[in-house]
């Protein structure tokens, strides 16, 4: 009724999408500060956690001293089957140098559809050599238990990442 209101008796045209928008965000603004309304890049990030699953390669890349680094390698995914290494040095994603690209913008890189490709242009400084590595994108399960043991004293460690969809199943797996 009140978009009616506006649309008809407003001075000038009106960007009902804005307008829309506005108004929700206005309506979860003066709740708590863990209610917010999730779009675009910030839905995704939400699904990949409550999933527990995103399509891509199975690297966590950071930028260390302004290069795009390989941080860690996931067992069983594309990357570590092809053998892509901790420390490796990300320098082009398909034909874009990651030269100066945020490190958003790289990771929106190198996920995509799943089943698709991406290709990896690597600098291996431990070999000083540069390698290419052709990828197909998959299902990535997220292990947030990614460790577990008991020590010679008989102490048990559970480590425990993040918490998603799958972290109470891991932990009970990780705890028996």
């Amino acid at each position: 009724k009140t978009l009616d209101l506006l649309r008809t008796n407003y001075v000038d045209s009106i960007n009902e999408s804005e307008i829309i928008l506005s108004g929700i965000k206005g309506l979860v603004n003066p709740l708590d500060p863990y209610t917010k309304l999730l779009m675009d890049r910030s839905k995704e990030s939400y699904d990949h956690l409550r999933t527990g699953k995103y399509g891509g390669v199975g690297v966590q890349i950071g930028l260390r001293r302004d290069t795009l680094t390989v941080l860690s390698v996931f067992e069983n995914s594309p990357a570590y089957s092809e053998g892509i290494n901790v420390g490796d040095n990300i320098m082009m994603i398909d034909t874009i140098s990651t030269e100066g690209l945020p490190l958003k913008e790289s990771s929106a890189l190198i996920k995509g559809n799943l089943d698709s490709s991406v290709t990896l242009h690597v600098y291996r400084s431990s070999s000083k050599e540069k390698i290419k590595f052709k990828l197909t994108r998959s299902n990535i399960p997220l292990k947030h238990v990614p460790y577990w043991g008991i020590n010679e004293d008989k102490i048990g460690y559970i480590r425990i990442t993040r918490f998603s969809k799958n972290s109470d199943k891991d932990f009970k797996i990780a705890l028996k």
